[in-house]
């Protein structure tokens, strides 16, 4: 299994207090010049291996973005990722495919109207579709008005035909899609895909739901560019240490098994107590020293 990074959690309080207000219900914080160096370095790192996975095509690079189950992140590290590669001067588009609970339009500020079920449906065209984010300097399509066959129209050809048109104007487009194990968006729209990514959450993924999404994702031979672990409580680790993950056994998040050859190398679990009891024997080495040398 291929992490792409691991995403630590920022702005909680703030984010907390904003839902209790009724038009910000629901949204999750995104990256702006007050949030945590760490999780910008994460972002950072994250698109440096997108990049890498995705070093062979040629051409626009379409991600679709999913998870196995609701509530795991998946729309906020959408917009992230697509912020931190806006952020390069790419050409830079989101598309909201979740078309039965869209959110991406209320982290932009922007109207869910006129988006892709109403393009898809030819009712309106694709200049009017692309709204423009001057804060974060990408495009985006919303996910318009909630249709009633939302599976059909995004394996639909128009769809197909959209991408042929977008793939002309940008260099990234990255999709939000709903949860694959809930509905089947994801899977219907992954082979116009470059290549797909998993979010993962600590505490909330269930590893039976991931292995179940992943398999329904390759069923259409798609290709799994990796995981995302997101929410990680990294408030505790120093810059230094931060940057050091390997390889370690694996370990339970409340059902969710996260293993398969990565860990936390940077001081985390066995490790961090590894690491503390070697400074207890220094300290302990150098006190002896000492007394050895006063007796003397």
């Amino acid at each position: 299994m291929k992490l792409l990074n691991i995403i630590g959690e920022f702005n909680i309080k703030k984010a907390n207090s904003r839902r209790e207000s009724k038009n910000v219900r629901g949204v999750r914080p995104v990256l702006d010049e007050n949030t945590d160096f760490l999780v910008r370095e994460a972002y950072n790192t994250t698109r440096t291996n997108i990049i890498y996975s995705l070093g062979s095509e040629k051409g626009a690079k379409k991600i679709i973005v999913t998870s196995a189950s609701p509530h795991e992140g998946k729309t906020t590290t959408t917009l992230n990722i697509a912020i931190t590669f806006a952020q390069t001067e790419a050409r830079v588009l989101i598309i909201d495919a979740d078309l039965r609970k869209p959110r991406v339009y209320r982290h932009l500020g922007l109207e869910r109207e006129d988006g892709l079920s109403d393009l898809l449906c030819g009712l309106i065209d694709v200049d009017k579709a692309i709204k423009h984010s001057e804060k974060h300097n990408l495009d985006c399509i919303t996910s318009g008005h909630i249709p009633p066959n939302p599976t059909e129209l995004l394996s639909s050809s128009e769809m197909g035909n959209l991408f042929e048109k977008l793939e002309e104007r940008y260099d990234y487009i990255f999709i939000d899609t709903p949860p694959v194990t809930v509905v089947t968006e994801a899977v219907a729209m992954a082979k116009y895909a470059s290549g797909v990514i998993f979010v993962v959450r600590q505490n909330s993924t269930i590893m039976e739901s991931l292995n179940r999404a992943r398999t329904n994702i390759q069923v259409t031979n798609a290709k799994i560019l990796g995981y995302v672990l997101n929410d990680i409580n990294l408030m505790s680790y120093t810059y230094g240490n931060y940057s050091r993950y390997g390889r370690r056994k694996s370990r339970s998040y409340s059902g969710y098994s996260y293993g398969q050859g990565y860990g936390y190398g940077y001081g985390y679990g066995d490790k961090k107590k590894e690491q503390n009891e070697d400074k207890n024997k220094e300290k302990k080495s150098i006190k002896q020293r000492l007394k050895t040398n006063k007796s003397k």
